[in-house]
């Protein structure tokens, strides 16, 4: 998540704690995922043997294990992380909700939920941020909107430099797993 975002949610964090004076607690998963490297080895591993049907398409599944972990290993890479800790990425509720402990300042963590829908949108892959939750803080559309633009714009720059082979032509997000479903491309 870029710092822009973060910095925008330990502001509000920060301020909701200095005017209510107690303890912000935030939305916690409804259920933990435990992150592994193996669970990681194994999402690798499919991502880079892709086999197609002989119409040229392909499904991948991915577990909410392997999300967790890719999230994980994500965070770990990165030169200047933002203040995020313990990722859980769950998929239920047809959508994809990223729960995470928000480091505010050094006395106060929040807790906090990103849950957005993936979707493909003439040929492109399309996320739409439908809830940010900080716990007792109202959380501004404009800043739902600032998320979604900037999630968009990540993943563009991202498909852009992983060019790649296929195509992404649908996800179903279902209980704990998101299906992918590809075409690829013909070397002609």
């Amino acid at each position: 998540m870029p710092s822009k975002v973060v910095v925008a949610f330990v502001v509000l964090a920060v301020a909701a704690q200095a005017f209510c004076c107690c303890s912000i607690l935030g939305p916690e998963p409804p259920y933990t995922v435990d992150p592994s490297d193996e669970a990681l080895e194994r999402l690798q591993e499919r991502m880079r043997e892709i086999e197609a049907e002989d119409d040229g398409s392909f499904r991948i599944i991915i577990t909410e294990e392997e999300m967790t972990s890719l999230a994980v290993e994500m965070l770990e890479d990165m030169d200047d992380p933002p203040p995020l800790s313990q990722p859980q990425v769950l998929f239920r509720n047809d959508r994809v909700e990223t729960y995470a402990t928000i480091h505010a300042s050094d006395a106060t963590d929040v807790q906090g939920m990103l849950a957005f829908t993936v979707d493909i949108q003439d040929g492109e892959v399309v996320v739409t941020v439908e809830e940010i939750d900080l716990g007792p803080l109202p959380i501004p559309e404009s800043l739902t909107e600032m998320v979604t633009e900037t999630l968009n714009e990540a993943l563009d720059e991202w498909i852009l430099s992983n060019k790649s082979d296929y195509v992404i032509t649908d996800i179903r997000i279902g209980d704990k797993k998101a299906t992918i479903f590809g075409q690829v491309l013909d070397k002609q």
